[in-house]
């Protein structure tokens, strides 16, 4: 049987989740805050075109710790170019593929039109060897986005073919700072055939625990090189910072596995945008966990003179130590007593969810006894059942993780605002692309339907998304994608 013929076979059955799981229902304490969701995907083109070209070829790779590898370039940079562009900006990007296989280019975040979305098999052929394609979408939503490849992931992401995007907005930034700088985190030393699991092993992204706010600590992987910006840190210039100032850090999680537990010397991290979108009210905190293909942007302001660093405090993960020079006489204050950052953060105290047209309820699952294989409601994808919604509804899915290891989930396409978790609705706008969903823990997500096409759904550790913990959210009356299991 082919998907297609599959699909059609159960296009019209309800999904149920798996073991009785009481999944969330609209009788739980809620926000009183009206949700913020878009109501249409993108913004209008504004009239101006931004041109871009990705020559994309191998080439020799430095850490800065002495390490060369041959990896994948784009443009002769590794990672590939920040692009900078604002919200409503036509963007066009060329891509030309000068290697010896296929790949596309994946726009994480950005609200593209369904054939630009750069997922082989579902939204575009790979682009071959010695051909080019060219995306083409409008800008938005703004915030700090990035892109990547969906092809051999854990091949070529890690070896170079990702980068940041920032979609400037046209309004004025809701937080002020004083300048602004990238940080892009990767991981380097998957040992991976393409098309094939990677031989570096079934642990990768869960260590020795279950993950931050889990009530356990988890640990780093072993037996990879840890890089920010594509260097090693302790390779990184100082990134400098006058007393009083602030400033805006675009924290991006590249890894293909791994999570961040990011601690700032003798002062707190100020939250203010969550995969590029702004909180309502910005989250003062004392650390901050970062899932594989998260994002956030926070404020620093330095409380000592002199050489300080933010760094990972998770266990394997000592070498991540980026530091800022400040020069100037700074008198140090009392550092706030703050919570770690977590999604409960922002936790309501009463009201209700709104209404759904329709609820969806995952169960994720596998990797039982280092097993490879991922599941959705106990199939592993292209077999998993795909989520099939209408133009202008509100989707609400539902997911109960019943597995030993976080599910980064990432919805593209789309921004979905993260109602509850683990039980406990949310009462302040949490709009994201990509979830964290613990071990045995809960999550619901809401999107409206407002991008027609087959969007992937995925878990983005990318060792759980090749081993099957993806689906398709699929439009009706939208062309069924043709499956060719790429990953």
């Amino acid at each position: 049987m082919t998907r297609r013929e599959f699909l059609t076979a159960l296009a019209g059955l309800a999904l149920i989740g798996i073991g009785g799981y009481p999944f969330i229902r609209r009788w739980l304490l809620a926000s009183t805050e009206e949700l913020s969701l878009p109501a249409k995907p993108t913004v209008p083109w504004n009239g101006r075109t931004r041109s871009f070209q990705f020559d994309i070829r191998s080439g020799e790779v430095n850490l800065g710790n002495g390490t060369r590898f041959t990896g994948y370039l784009i443009n002769q940079q590794f990672p590939g170019p920040e692009i900078h562009v604002t919200e409503g900006d036509r963007v066009q990007v060329t891509v030309k593929n000068g290697l010896d296989k296929p790949l596309t280019v994946h726009w994480h975040g950005v609200n593209v039109p369904n054939p630009m979305d750069g997922v082989p098999g579902i939204t575009q052929n790979p682009i071959l060897p010695g051909q080019q394609f060219t995306y083409d979408f409008v800008a938005s939503p703004s915030g700090t986005r990035w892109y990547h490849s969906h092809v051999y992931e854990l091949d070529e992401i890690p070896n170079g073919l990702f980068g940041p995007l920032i979609i400037h907005s046209t309004s004025t930034e809701p937080y002020t700072s004083d300048r602004e700088e990238t940080l892009i985190f990767s991981t380097w030393g998957y040992s991976t055939t393409p098309g094939n699991l990677p031989t570096y092993g079934m642990m990768g992204g869960m260590g020795s625990g279950m993950g931050m706010g889990s009530g356990m600590m988890k640990s780093a992987s072993p037996n990879l090189t840890y890089l920010v910006n594509g260097k090693v840190p302790s390779a990184l210039n100082g990134i400098p910072i006058p007393p009083g100032a602030k400033l805006r850090l675009r924290l991006i999680n590249a890894s293909a596995t791994e999570s961040f537990l990011l601690q700032a010397d003798h002062t707190n991290l100020l939250i203010t945008h969550t995969d590029g979108n702004p909180l309502l009210k910005p989250q003062a905190v004392s650390e901050l966990y970062m899932a594989p293909a998260e994002r956030y942007d926070v404020i620093l302001t330095p409380n000592q003179s002199g050489t300080w660093y933010l760094r990972s405090t998770l266990v394997g993960q000592d070498s991540i130590r980026i530091p800022f020079i400040t020069q100037g006489q700074v008198s140090p204050s009392l550092v706030a007593s703050v919570p770690a950052w977590s999604y409960l953060n922002l936790a309501a105290a009463n009201g209700v969810l709104p209404p759904a047209d329709h609820i969806f309820q995952l169960t994720l699952s596998g990797g039982m006894m280092g097993s490879s294989q991922w599941t959705i409601n106990g199939a592993s994808y292209p077999n998993s059942v795909p989520l099939r919604v209408r133009k202008g509804e509100r989707i609400r899915i539902e997911m109960f993780n019943m597995s030993m290891m976080e599910h980064p989930m990432h919805l593209h396409g789309h921004t979905f605002q993260v109602t509850s978790f683990n039980g406990r609705i949310l009462g302040s706008p949490l709009l994201k692309d990509t979830v964290d969903v613990l071990p045995m823990q809960r999550c619901t997500i809401d999107f409206m339907a407002n991008n027609p096409g087959n969007w992937f759904f995925h878990c983005h550790n990318l060792q759980h998304m090749m081993g099957g913990l993806a689906t398709v959210v699929e439009y009706q009356d939208y062309p069924l994608p043709h499956v060719d299991k790429w990953m």
